[in-house]
């Protein structure tokens, strides 16, 4: 008795000895959509911060002249000059851990870049590259409220160098941390002054003729009724989220392909529709998984909501686990259908 008592004292000293502030932070999952800090020039921007438990990630965006530049080198911990974070207000400095999904012009061409550097030319298109990528620390100590990013140690003053300065490291209750809409209307002002409106495929369009070459042969996609035959497996590519969410990106498009499957279903009373979710391979596998889940319901739903019985709409999902392209696309975060004929 007198040992677990020990142990339970123990235990409420140690819960008082830890501020409830440090506690709340790390336990936090949360991301800055409006980053606070200061550059050398108008060529690089940060999209946002994103805060895990085990990890603080900046997303981190440039602009290659593709007849000037000789493109991008992406350098691995202990590289040549990696990027790392110089605390400010404490003196702290933190090695990346790793650099992740390497974009150029939203098509993904590294995936992760952690034992070796990784060279990335520019585009043979006349005019500009943009490429983004994932740049991966340690979480940082909550005492740590401002830091520099700098590329490369010994590179703080080099005016050619990536570097962001003042980063405001912000909290998971700071009232200023913005929502998607924020860091998306930062980007999109960022790449207009560079890349003319419509002047480059979408990342969708680009990767079509590599999603063709995974793309499982019964898959297809639904754009009219017609498509719509027993057991056929369509992707509903017209159905798009936003990143980390449930939300509807595009609600034209989205609400063509919903009264596509509600017509059917009332016009087949005897049907079911099966619906499958998937994410992309890159994030926590638990958080995909729940997203997946998380889309599927939210069409589930709006059929139901307009008088579909409940029991017509069954649904799986299977976050990263069945990609259309393995080294992962934006292609693979999708809804899949299947109509199940009635007697």
């Amino acid at each position: 008795m007198k040992k677990i008592c020990s142990i339970i004292t123990t235990l409420l000293l140690f819960s008082i000895l830890i501020p409830e502030s440090s506690l709340a932070q790390t336990a936090h999952n949360y991301t800055d959509h409006k980053p606070v800090y200061r550059k050398w020039l108008d060529s690089y921007i940060l999209d946002k911060i994103e805060y895990t438990p085990t990890s603080t990630v900046f997303h981190f965006r440039f602009v290659c002249d593709n007849e000037k530049s000789s493109g991008a080198t992406f350098y691995p911990p202990n590289g040549e000059s990696p990027w790392y974070l110089k605390g400010r207000d404490v003196a702290k400095e933190f090695d990346i851990t790793a650099v992740k999904n390497v974009r150029r012009d939203g098509v993904l061409i590294k995936a992760d870049v952690s034992t070796e550097a990784f060279h990335a030319d520019p585009s043979s298109k006349v005019g500009h590259s943009i490429f983004s990528c994932e740049v991966h620390f340690p979480r940082l100590d909550d005492d740590m409220k401002e830091a520099d990013l700098i590329e490369g140690r010994g590179q703080e003053f080099n005016r050619m160098h990536f570097n962001c300065f003042n980063i405001k490291l912000k909290t998971w209750n700071d009232a200023d941390l913005g929502d998607e809409k924020d860091s998306e209307t930062v980007v999109n002002n960022f790449e207009e002054k560079y890349v003319p409106k419509n002047a480059n495929p979408s990342p969708t369009e680009t990767t079509t003729k590599e999603a063709a070459a995974t793309t499982a042969p019964s898959s297809k996609n639904l754009h009219s009724s017609e498509d719509l035959t027993c057991n056929q497996l369509l992707v509903l590519d017209n159905i798009k989220f936003h990143d980390n969410s449930a939300k509807f990106k595009g609600m034209i498009a989205a609400n063509k392909t919903l009264s596509i499957l509600f017509n059917y279903l009332k016009e087949h009373p005897k049907a079911t529709i099966s619906l499958y979710g998937h994410s992309d391979i890159f994030g926590p596998e638990d958080k995909n998984i729940a997203l997946s889940k998380e889309r599927v319901v939210k069409i589930q739903r709006w059929l139901t909501m307009y008088g579909i019985k409940q029991h017509r709409i069954k649904y799986e999902w299977f976050g990263p686990k069945k990609p259309l392209i393995k080294e992962g696309s934006i292609l693979n975060r999708r809804v899949e259908a299947k109509s199940v004929c009635g007697e």
